[in-house]
């Protein structure tokens, strides 16, 4: 490399490394992160252009133009984000190698101090008889210093482990940032619900990276759900009995998933999100089977799935069905809206001395959300190197210097943490050297 080559990159690392601009680009990612939680990050497109109509923009400007044209609907995935934190990293890298390095280096080498006032200078300090000298070497070097010694001169450090930890701390951020940019821009999220008994691929996408992959050779087999109830009727958990399979429809895994306990494979993360009933089954007659479509509707907190029954080709006779729940009760309705009878499942109307409707079963549906995150590791592994800062940093740096003159021995020294057990360690070294 060569001068003038040299001295450019020396220039550019030195002003990457300003301590102003690396938390002025912190501040601006805090800023950004925070807008991205006011506003709904990878929603439809008919989301935003319901909430920031342009009739009526909130504040007075935000529409859901502006959101899509900035990319603030995708904040994290954005380009643009993505640029600031390769920034902010790159003055990471450039205070590490131009400022933290270099005095971790300094910190490794010797350094006497010849101006005898300056010794006095310290907080701790004592004074010894000129013979003390190498008992002092001794003592500090049965302590774990690192101790050298020059003619008249001592000088002695030890924690240096401790100096580590800026360094970890940056190495952990620059890890984060690497992890969460991976997750971003390689990871994706998909949301299904799949009817029981259904096998189903991966289609509908929410979010995706730039470079996200859905792989084609898997799909997954809903092979049974089915809801558990407290004594008062309410829901305690639902569960979904999930097989994944190979392209050959042969069963890799299996596993029954429920709330906060997913299906893991390579990866791929499976949650249990939602439920619903879509349909009901009846047998007419003990022979034919019909499938009756149910409609979600939600009342004062509470769901009903509402459906109806054809008795005649023109529909003008009909019975009405709702259901609560998947307990296995359903309640008929006339014409009317006059409530005919509560059956359960297997239990038979009779509609007149000639014809029977059996109810059957449910036809239910499990909501899946499938996840991938490819930097979730490295996420982790940052998180690790933080807390190993943390504990590196209580490591205390200490520094003792000493030296001879005429009948005296003066020896001073510091320490960045630990103050008073510092303070304690010399009133400890004039006790062993004088006895």
């Amino acid at each position: 490399m060569s001068l003038i080559k040299k001295k450019l990159y020396q220039q550019v690392l030195k002003k990457l490394a300003n301590l102003q601009l690396a938390i002025s680009l912190l501040f601006l990612i805090g800023i950004l992160i925070a807008l991205g939680t006011f506003i709904e990050q990878d929603q439809p497109l008919n989301f935003y252009k319901e909430n920031y109509p342009e009739i009526n923009p909130v504040f007075g400007f935000v529409t859901w133009k502006l959101i899509t044209y900035t990319q603030f609907n995708q904040i994290y995935s954005s380009y643009w984000f993505i640029v600031i934190l390769a920034f902010f990293g790159a003055t990471l890298i450039a205070c590490t190698f131009t400022t933290q390095l270099p005095s971790l280096k300094q910190f490794r080498l010797w350094r006497f101090i010849k101006d005898k006032e300056r010794l006095q200078t310290f907080n701790s300090k004592e004074k010894f008889s000129r013979f003390a000298m190498n008992s002092i070497s001794y003592y500090l070097n049965k302590k774990k210093y690192h101790t050298f010694r020059q003619g008249e001169q001592i000088y002695a450090y030890s924690g240096l482990l401790g100096r580590f930890a800026p360094i970890i701390v940056h190495v952990s951020i620059l890890v984060l940032l690497l992890g969460s940019t991976i997750g971003s821009l390689n990871g994706y999220t998909a949301q299904e619900v799949i009817p029981r008994g259904e096998i189903f691929h991966i289609q509908n996408l929410i979010k995706s990276g730039t470079f996200g992959y859905v792989p084609q050779n898997l799909s997954w087999r809903v092979n049974d759900f089915w809801i558990t109830y407290t004594k008062e009727a309410k829901i305690n958990q639902f569960y979904s009995d999930l097989s994944i399979l190979d392209k050959n429809g042969n069963e890799i895994k299996r596993k029954t998933i429920f709330v906060n306990e997913p299906f893991v494979y390579n990866g791929l993360t499976l949650y249990q999100t939602d439920w619903n009933i879509i349909g009901i089954k009846f047998k007419f007659d003990d022979k034919k089977v019909i499938q009756v479509p149910l409609k979600k509707i939600s009342k004062q907190g509470r769901n009903f799935w509402f459906g109806s029954i054809f008795l005649n080709k023109d529909s003008s006779k009909k019975l009405s069905v709702v259901v609560n729940d998947l307990r296995g009760n359903i309640f008929f309705y006339d014409n009317q809206g006059k409530l005919i009878k509560e059956y359960s499942i297997g239990e038979k109307f009779f509609i007149n001395n000639n014809s029977s409707i059996e109810f059957y079963d449910f036809i239910s549906s499990t909501g899946l959300q499938i996840k991938i995150d490819p930097g979730i590791r490295t996420v982790y592994l940052s998180f690790f190197l933080l807390m190993c800062s943390t504990y590196v940093s209580f490591v205390s740096y200490s520094q003792i210097w000493g030296r001879e003159e005429k009948e005296l021995v003066t020896l001073a020294g510091k320490s960045n943490r630990a103050v008073l057990y510092f303070q304690e360690e010399f009133r400890r070294i004039k006790f062993i050297v004088k006895n």
